[in-house]
């Protein structure tokens, strides 16, 4: 029987990145994870969330991102990072892709689309990078889209750049891969179990991934609710 989609906790794993034009990356999806954007205080050295407004009773919010937990599959290309290791994933490897502001929309929209709204464990998401955008020092765009790597390569490396392209969701039709994603979907099931039995400090290798100026150009991304 097909596994049906909620949101979960973390696991780490490395995440997707989006830098050079052509990769694409094919994943086998676990679970998404929806949680508060983080940033350091520059202060106190402490992460904490990004303020995002208040809601219509005057509540403060806060920022959000979506964390795709995933398999990857044969045909990726774009690498995977943790710190200051990564490369390209292996099909099985555990990956997480992580998805800000215009992305989250991206991801929203790509759900909607897909069943209506209903995620099983092994569909398949798709990601490509087409095109690219430079950012001035207040994170507006800065010149046309560059869709030639040599433009992007070009760009000096003091100027933010972030790559783009389509997300598509499809069903998962491998049972090979199904099967994959359904075992690490357990597996993060009896860990999450385990952490809520377990008291743990607060996660300490979360603040590369957090940075305020993401690596795949999210200051360009209009925030987009849940």
């Amino acid at each position: 029987m097909a596994i049906e989609l909620n949101d979960g906790s973390r696991i780490a794993a490395p995440v997707i990145r989006q830098q050079r034009l052509g990769e694409v990356a094919y994943l086998a999806i676990v679970r998404p994870e929806q949680r508060d954007r983080l940033r350091k205080n520059l202060s106190s050295g402490a992460m904490e969330p990004i303020p995002n407004g208040t809601d219509r009773q005057g509540r403060p919010k806060v920022k959000q991102e979506m964390v795709i937990h995933a398999i990857a599959m044969p045909g990726t290309t774009m690498e995977a990072r943790i710190g200051d290791e990564g490369g390209v994933p292996a099909p099985g490897d555990r990956v997480r892709l992580i998805l800000k502001a215009k992305g989250f929309g991206e991801w929203i929209e790509a759900r909607r689309q897909h069943r209506r709204g209903r995620l099983t464990v092994g569909d398949v998401l798709v990601l490509e990078t087409r095109w690219a955008q430079q950012y001035d020092q207040d994170g507006n765009p800065k010149g046309p889209k560059i869709e030639d790597q040599a433009a992007a390569d070009a760009v000096p490396r003091n100027v933010t750049i972030g790559f783009y392209g389509p997300l598509s969701i499809r069903e998962g039709t491998d049972p090979a891969w199904i099967e994959a994603a359904e075992q690490a979907y357990r597996s993060d099931e009896a860990a999450a179990r385990q952490q809520r039995a377990i008291p743990l400090a607060d996660g300490e290798d979360y603040g590369d991934e957090f940075a305020d100026v993401a690596p795949q150009g999210a200051l360009s991304r209009e925030e987009v609710p849940f």
